[in-house]
């Protein structure tokens, strides 16, 4: 800034003294062409007195003669620095044809008509005629002047080189550079004085500008002049003030609205009129698997958002200015049911029906699926609940109708009957305790116990069952390892695994159950020798009402929530519950519990 100042003054400084002494070198040679042109027409009047004098007392003058002898006076004395060319006044006489009659300088009889020449035409009119002609053979420029002869009808034209002009011109230019170089010396110091006075503010300025620009809203301008720069430093100043004051408040309100806007359990996303993104929250990048960070916020949501419904519904929504809410399903086979509400964002203008558009999703797989296990629980509930209810029913309408007399039948009846009662009792207990655990946030009775004697109280229980199927039941538990549970949720959690276990086993198969310590907590594995469970169905078994072989299951005593009265149980507390079986080779639960 500073080196543009100072070339601009020199420039100006060199424009100025040479405008100066151009104009100077034209006023100089305008007075010299003055007295040059006086100079000539008192030597032209002279010459016409002589002619007019001398043209009365001789007819016959020798205008050849007079030509020559007065040239000759008007010379100068002193040649000593210029040639005869460059000084004589060349004087010559013409007729009214144009026709040369007397020349001083050379032979006239060589010399061409005058006729069409500017001063000649203009004497021909009774003027005094005037031309300025340059000469390429004498580099020089002349100065003619033509009076008319009245008394002899001649005209007679002086002319002299204007030597002086390239004198004047030398001599200005001289000058001028002179000026030129004195005035940049002199005005050196104060240009480059007066630049550091405006580029030292204006730097500070752009310093300060630029720590502001990249978020330093505490610096400000230090400039105590009294004049301009220091009126707009004072202003600026109040405005960086201001500035600050509105960041701050700016930057706190996006903060309390992002943190609502991320804290919410729907996505948004807001895009502006030419669908390019300027919010996303943080459940949005989840729901569509975008990696959030930098960078979201410009993209277009068609490279963002990569669902062509999605995109179809805000694009219907802004086009049409109104609300849309939609369902759609992604990301199969892992399937989400999500919820879509489109809406317009509201313009300003309103020329502009809308500046935008808002997109709210709302992830409502688990409600779907948590309608659909009500539905099919009713429905189960209501199949397991008629089949023993029909069963008992048409029993005893069989007895009502005469079988009761016959003892053997009615006794073989009401055992079929009793055992039928006693699936339904299951089955009803088993709901009760699944509806118990369902509603429980956490468990009550809890006390710290070792596990050994659960595990034992277990295998009591079913002892008589596994002899009965010929299945070995084996125990592997530390005897010190303890958990802090309710005892007799884990009593129930046992039971339901190993007597799974014990009905899904084969001839003289096994179950063995291992405690012990891990990193997580304590973990209790049950491996059993049985059938298997099909790879397909690993990830239900742990629905309500949910049979790999459904004849089987039933055949057996099972009521189908087992398995989830398990899962209900080690998320009461927290743990975590995995399955692995290949059919034919037996399946092993292992469930891990804090300690």
């Amino acid at each position: 800034m500073r080196k543009k100042f100072f070339l601009y003054y020199m420039i100006l400084i060199v424009i100025g003294v040479s405008i100066t002494g151009f104009f100077t070198a034209q006023l100089a040679q305008k007075f010299y062409k003055d007295e040059v042109e006086e100079k000539l027409k008192s030597t032209a009047y002279m010459l016409e007195a002589y002619i007019t004098e001398e043209g009365s007392k001789n007819h016959s003058m020798d205008f050849d003669a007079v030509a020559k002898r007065y040239a000759k006076v008007l010379s100068p004395s002193d040649k000593s620095n210029l040639s005869a060319s460059d000084t004589n006044t060349r004087i010559t006489f013409v007729d009214k044809t144009g026709k040369v009659i007397g020349e001083s300088e050379t032979d006239y009889h060589t010399m061409e008509n005058h006729l069409d020449r500017k001063e000649i035409k203009e004497a021909l009119q009774g003027k005094i005629g005037r031309d300025f002609r340059f000469s390429h053979t004498l580099n020089t420029e002349f100065m003619y002047i033509a009076l008319p002869i009245d008394s002899t009808g001649t005209i007679v034209r002086v002319s002299v080189p204007l030597v002086q002009i390239r004198s004047i011109n030398n001599i200005m230019w001289l000058y001028t550079i002179l000026g030129i170089v004195l005035g940049l010396f002199l005005t050196s110091a104060l240009a480059f004085r007066f630049s550091s006075s405006i580029t030292r503010p204006i730097n500070e300025f752009m310093s300060i500008t630029r720590e502001i620009s990249v978020g330093n809203y505490s610096r400000r301008v230090n400039i105590k002049e009294k004049n301009e720069l220091g009126h707009l430093a004072r202003t600026f100043n109040e405005m960086t003030s201001k500035l600050e004051r509105t960041m701050s408040e700016i930057v706190d309100k996006s903060l309390k609205v992002e943190s609502i806007i991320d804290s919410m359990p729907s996505g948004i996303v807001a895009v502006d009129i030419q669908s390019k993104v300027i919010l996303i929250n943080t459940i949005a990048c989840e729901i569509f698997g975008i990696k959030n960070g930098p960078g979201l916020i410009g993209m277009n949501i068609i490279e963002l958002i990569r669902n062509s419904q999605v995109n179809a519904y805000l694009t219907e929504s802004m086009v049409s200015n109104r609300s849309l809410i939609n369902e759609i399903t992604i990301g199969a086979p892992n399937e989400k049911i999500l919820r879509i509400y489109t809406t317009p964002i509201k313009s300003k203008d309103i020329d502009i029906p809308n500046s935008g558009g808002l997109v709210f999703i709302q992830d409502i797989t688990n409600i779907r699926k948590l309608e659909q296990i009500r539905t099919e629980f009713v429905s189960n509930v209501t199949h397991e609940l008629k089949t023993p209810l029909t069963s008992i029913r048409g029993f005893i309408e069989t007895l009502r109708g005469g079988a009761i007399e016959d003892k053997n039948v009615a006794e073989r009846f009401l055992e079929i009957i009793d055992i039928e009662a006693e699936r339904l009792y299951t089955l009803i207990n088993d709901i009760l305790q699944l509806s118990e655990i369902e509603t429980k946030q956490k468990d009550v009775n809890i006390g710290l116990y070792h596990i050994k004697p659960i595990v034992e109280d277990t295998l009591s229980i079913l002892e008589g069952t596994a002899e009965k199927k010929g299945v070995i039941l084996t125990c592997e538990v530390d005897p010190e390892l303890k958990i802090n549970a309710n005892r007799n949720r884990i009593k129930q959690m046992l039971i339901n695994l190993v007597e799974n276990g014990i009905k899904y086993n084969v001839e003289n198969g096994s179950v063995d159950i291992k405690a012990y310590k891990s990193e997580g907590g304590v973990t209790v594995r049950i491996k059993d020798t049985g059938i298997g469970i099909p790879e397909e169905h690993l990830p239900r078994i742990f629905e309500r009402f949910y049979r790999v072989d459904k004849g089987r299951s039933r055949s057996m005593g099972g009521t189908g929530l087992g398995l989830s009265i398990v899962k209900h149980i080690v998320n009461l507390y927290n743990g975590d519950i995995k399955v692995f079986s290949k059919l034919g080779e037996g399946t092993e639960f292992v469930i891990t519990l804090p300690a």
